[in-house]
């Protein structure tokens, strides 16, 4: 089991110490490697837990840039109005910001501290949204060969009664309704304060990711100055390390041993756990034998 992280810049200190390359044009591409790495590996416990708030315009919201795999999306539906506006006010900040900064690139060590205030508020406002008193309801990913956003003018289908959902198409998660907003619960690969990628802090993504970058550097032409390590042989030692990368990530805990055996061990399955948000799918099953009539829960 795997709890911590490093900065991938120990990766890159590790390559420096142990190859001792001339320059350091390799280092840009080592970046771009260790995040190739990581996807080849492909553990849960490489990758954080994230929540934000879209603004749903014109049936439609583009993604988090750092989104890597979709958790599950929700929308409140006794959402304070208040909230909603300052939440389209911010936003709308952010992005006149963000295209004001894309055109004057020069001008952009002041307006990025606005932008991070900006965010920092848009964070905490996210937070109450997301966390009402009444809960979230769950989108139900859509089935519809019709969707919402496809439909022409005054089409039938499009008043036809059915539960809101949400596709996925491209960088844009696509909705059943035209205006509002959604809750996406989202995995992505954490970065430092420099944008670097994080890795576990295990011996084995280390080894691994020192190998990776390694054969890379040898296959763009690289040559080692004496110890004569081939390019098969670096392969093959990222080969086995990226295994072993692997099963050290998605080895338990005791809890999580805890909670997988009472995930399986019933008798009566729960088929409404998506509308729960998969709360207490960890709980174990019990048994009332003293009341009559009332069962399994």
């Amino acid at each position: 089991m795997i709890y911590k992280l490093v900065s991938s810049k120990a990766i890159i200190r590790k390559v420096m110490r142990d190859l001792k390359p001339p320059g350091d044009n390799w280092i840009d591409d080592s970046v771009e490697w260790i995040g190739e790495a990581l996807e080849h590996i492909g553990a849960a416990a490489q990758l954080v837990t994230k929540g934000c708030v879209l603004q749903i315009k014109d049936w439609k919201a583009i993604m988090p840039n750092d989104l890597y795999f979709i958790n599950q999306v929700a929308v409140n539906n006794a959402a304070n109005p208040s909230v909603s506006t300052e939440l389209t006010e911010l936003l709308a900040e952010v992005k006149t910001l963000n295209e004001f900064i894309e055109a004057n690139p020069n001008d952009k060590i002041g307006y990025n501290y606005q932008l991070r205030e900006i965010n920092a508020r848009l964070s905490v406002v996210e937070n109450i949204y997301m966390n009402a008193a009444q809960p979230l309801t769950p989108l139900q990913y859509g089935t519809s060969t019709f969707p919402g956003h496809i439909h022409c003018d005054k089409c039938t289908n499009q008043f036809a009664k059915s539960k809101e959902t949400y596709v996925v198409d491209g960088d844009y998660i696509k909705t059943s309704f035209q205006d509002g907003f959604i809750c996406l619960s989202y995995t992505a690969f954490p970065t430092d304060e420099d944008c670097y990628p994080m890795v576990p802090d295990n011996i084995s993504y280390k080894e691994a990711m020192f190998w990776y970058i390694y054969k890379q550097m040898l296959l763009g032409g690289y040559v080692p100055s004496m110890n004569g390590i081939g390019y098969d042989f670096a392969d093959n030692k990222w080969r086995f390390y990226c295994t072993q990368a692997r099963n050290a990530a998605v080895f338990p805990s005791i809890d999580k041993y805890e909670s997988f055996m009472n995930q399986w061990v019933r008798l009566i399955p729960n088929l409404n756990r998506h509308a729960n948000f998969f709360e207490n799918l960890g709980s174990r099953e019990e048994l009332n034998r003293g009341s009559y009539g009332r069962g399994y829960y």
